[in-house]
């Protein structure tokens, strides 16, 4: 099988695993923000 140069050795994928849970916990902490706010300002 002949290397592909557009996918590098699998080590970049745990950079991007890392980005996509910071990913996810960066929007679940801004939608628990969110409603904590609007259940202030009710």
């Amino acid at each position: 099988m002949k290397k592909n140069p557009d996918y590098p050795e699998e080590r970049p994928n745990a950079f991007w695993n890392r980005v996509y849970i910071a990913v996810v916990i960066a929007t679940f902490v801004v939608v628990t923000a969110l409603w904590g706010f609007s259940q202030y300002f009710k």
